[in-house]
């Protein structure tokens, strides 16, 4: 028996500003303060489902590319503080 899993985009995708770019791949590999990163960033800027991109890669621990407008150093730099002001 063969098993098919059928991956499906939250719904939030279709409305996101980046859903039509041309370079999707800039958006995985965009290191912190690199261009792609800075275009990425100005994408986001106006995106209307931004905060729930970025809580979606908070959440799920996302370690590479631009989500709602935060780069890994951005993301990370966010979770140290968040854990400072539990402890």
């Amino acid at each position: 028996m063969t098993v098919v899993a059928v991956l499906r985009a939250p719904r939030w995708h279709a409305h996101a500003a980046c859903r039509n770019t041309a370079d999707r791949a800039g958006w995985i590999d965009a290191e912190p303060d690199s261009n792609s990163s800075i275009m990425c960033k100005e994408v986001c800027r106006t995106c209307p489902v931004r905060l729930t991109c970025a809580l979606t890669a908070l959440v799920h621990g996302e370690r590479e590319g631009v989500w709602g407008g935060m780069d890994k150093a951005d993301r990370t730099a966010l979770m140290i503080i968040g854990r400072d002001k539990v402890a």
